[in-house]
């Protein structure tokens, strides 16, 4: 009887490359698994999209039927849905490392990741699964273009949007091309690394806070989250490669989104209201740091500057009014400056 394929046979790895167009292999094109580093995802929450269309071939046949077309240009996509942001607990780097530094374009700070115009590192995600004859799956060359942070639900957690260089898997390995193999000369299995560090944190609590133009709004908060448009974009239309050969980075964008603040008449909220309805420019734009966790070495501090509020709407909401204000943007805080967005670890 064949094994039924199940997510919860499957362990999920990242790994930084040293090369956009290469896997992490040894002289021998197996997968080197150093620097490899076990996600925890949720069975369901990752998706891997090849787009490889065929290009119609539609000349003249004395009939209305097409003849056969050819492969066109190949590059993949792919999404997180609810990855837990884990803290390591202690001062080392999140096992989410990887991920953040392709976001900013580096390594933290002490503890904070800020962006850089000079860092494109590119990784590999690869999902393998315990039971060997069933179909695993890897992809090159993967690059953050969307990430929001998620405020108010069971656990901290991110959504991930981006692309690859191109998605593989191991039922077809041997029909892939050397490029789309990107060095490798076999298909890699589970290396089993069970190593991960800290453990999750709610996504809401006491000592929890939300500051935004000096105000504290957090106990009016319902619906909350942080958006980074990182701006790269890939370069896969070139003469010499269907495939992927170079990312580029335009320009990137932080914002916030309060999508349900119960409404009361509290000097904060209307602080908040005002500045939603005031037209300010760089010199008046206000700030927003968002606070999650309370014990030392597994807080997250977010902080997004030069914010532009939104128009609110406000409306009914069972019994209690709310208001919201849409997504709205923060920009560095000075001309040609990097600080619209951080994050910290604390």
């Amino acid at each position: 009887m064949s094994n039924i394929n199940s997510p919860r046979y499957q362990r999920w790895y990242i790994q930084q490359q040293t090369a956009l167009t290469s896997f992490v292999v040894n002289s021998s094109g197996v997968w080197n698994t150093t620097g490899a580093q076990l996600l925890r995802v949720d069975a369901g929450s990752v998706s891997l999209t090849r787009n490889a269309p065929y290009s119609r071939f539609p000349v003249l046949t004395g009939s209305r039927s097409e003849v056969a077309g050819i492969r066109g240009r190949k590059i993949a996509s792919w999404s997180i849905r609810g990855l837990p942001m884990i803290p390591s607990g202690s001062s080392a780097a999140p096992d989410m490392d990887i991920i953040l530094q392709n976001i900013f374009g580096g390594t933290n700070s002490a503890g904070t990741y800020g962006f850089t115009d000079s860092g494109y590192l590119p990784f590999s995600m690869f999902g393998l699964p315990a039971v060997t004859t069933l179909t695993g799956r890897a992809i090159w060359g993967c690059f953050v273009s969307r990430a929001t942070f998620n405020f108010n639900g069971p656990f901290m957690t991110v959504d991930l949007d981006g692309f690859g260089g191109y998605d593989i898997d191991s039922s077809g390995f041997s029909v892939f091309d050397s490029q789309a193999k990107a060095g490798l000369t076999a298909f890699p299995t589970d290396p089993a690394l069970t190593t991960v560090a800290g453990q999750p944190i709610q996504g809401f609590g006491t000592g929890y806070t939300a500051t935004i133009h000096s105000q504290t709004v957090q106990l009016s908060l319902r619906a909350l989250s942080l958006t980074l448009e990182t701006g790269f974009e890939p370069i896969a239309d070139v003469y010499g490669s269907p495939y992927l050969v170079a990312v580029v980075g335009g320009a990137r964008r932080a914002s916030i989104n309060l999508g349900t603040v119960l409404d009361d008449d509290s000097a904060a909220l209307t602080d908040l209201k005002t500045q939603s309805d005031t037209d300010t420019t760089g010199a008046t734009a206000t700030s927003a740091v968002v606070v999650a966790g309370t014990t030392t070495h597994n807080i997250f501090t977010f902080t997004l500057n030069s914010l532009q509020l939104n128009a609110w709407d406000q409306r009914d909401d069972g019994n209690t009014v709310s208001f919201s204000i849409p997504t709205s943007y923060g920009h560095a805080t000075t001309f040609g400056g990097h600080d619209d967005f951080s994050l910290a670890f604390s």
